[in-house]
């Protein structure tokens, strides 16, 4: 079973800033559309794998702006 990780936020600007950081620390990772199953304001997020959690959490905790957390298993989102 493949388990990800989906970030989402606010806005594009937002994305973009998570991007660069994420980019910067040597975290894996993808931007892609957001799914309208989870979000309709941000039309970007980035995924990356479940094991890289804490370190997510970490960077949340330092400032990284986020609106929320989904893991993703098959086609489901569950908010984290």
């Amino acid at each position: 079973m493949d388990k990800k990780i989906i970030i989402t936020f606010e806005s594009v600007n937002y994305a973009m800033k998570a991007e660069k950081l994420l980019k910067e620390k040597e975290v894996a990772m993808r931007t892609i559309p957001t799914p309208r199953k989870i979000s309709n304001s941000c039309g970007l997020c980035i995924v990356t794998d479940f094991d890289r959690l804490e370190k997510i959490k970490n960077f949340i905790d330092e400032g990284l702006v986020v609106k929320d957390l989904y893991l993703k298993e098959n086609d489901e989102y569950n908010l984290i």
